[in-house]
């Protein structure tokens, strides 16, 4: 499949992919929807970033948050030793627990923790969307929120979208996978048109009871 050869082809060039994503402003993107989050900042969340990649996220919100503690993972095991290098380098990895796992999987390794965030952040374009939220959702507490960061259904979206051989999703067709996974809609975070990230926005949801 050639999503899964450029995936694969992002892990052997991390460090020079996180390069790329600094300069393009990327990384500036992920800090702002991080700040929008709905939790104080001296809160002891639990965080799952499900599908971590180079680990943006999971770095913002260790950053943000000095008590956080961040369960990360990925299909990756390339791009999993890359974060633990930075997670290391950072001095943040007592607050850090990372593994390589399939996000359609049933994650054992979590075990029966629960978190009170989850995030995903350009994962869902490439697995059955409403499949993959009600597996997930079995990992936040009661009133958890869920932070997902889509590709934006528009010129620049779908070309980002054809460059990684994925498929984007219209708004409403993301927001209606997570509220037929009981999730409502929080808000919805919106980058500015001139922002060189302007192809994603983040949308914030909260569950109402977890799904059996």
């Amino acid at each position: 499949m050639k999503s899964k050869k450029i995936y694969s082809f992002i892990g052997l060039i991390a460090p020079l992919y996180d390069l790329c994503l600094y300069f393009f402003g990327y990384e500036k993107s992920v800090d702002y929807f991080i700040s929008q989050l709905p939790f104080a900042k001296e809160s002891s969340i639990r965080v799952l970033d499900a599908g971590c990649g180079t680990g943006l996220y999971s770095l913002a919100l260790l950053r943000q948050y000095k008590n956080a503690r961040v369960t990360a993972f990925d299909l990756s095991d390339k791009l999993v030793e890359h974060l633990r290098k930075k997670v290391l380098k950072d001095k943040y990895n007592h607050r850090v627990n990372l593994f390589t796992a399939d996000i359609q999987s049933a994650l054992k390794e979590i075990g029966g923790e629960k978190f009170d965030l989850i995030i995903t952040a350009g994962v869902l374009e490439y697995v059955p969307q409403e499949k993959t939220l009600k597996n997930l959702s079995h990992f936040l507490i009661h009133g958890g929120y869920f932070l997902n960061s889509p590709v934006r259904d528009t010129l620049l979206g779908k070309l980002v979208c054809k460059l990684y051989a994925c498929k984007t999703y219209s708004r409403t067709q993301n927001i209606q996978s997570f509220e037929h996974n009981n999730f409502t809609l929080q808000k919805i975070i919106k980058l500015p048109w001139y922002a060189p990230a302007s192809f994603k926005e983040a949308h914030l949801f909260k569950i109402k009871k977890r799904l059996i």
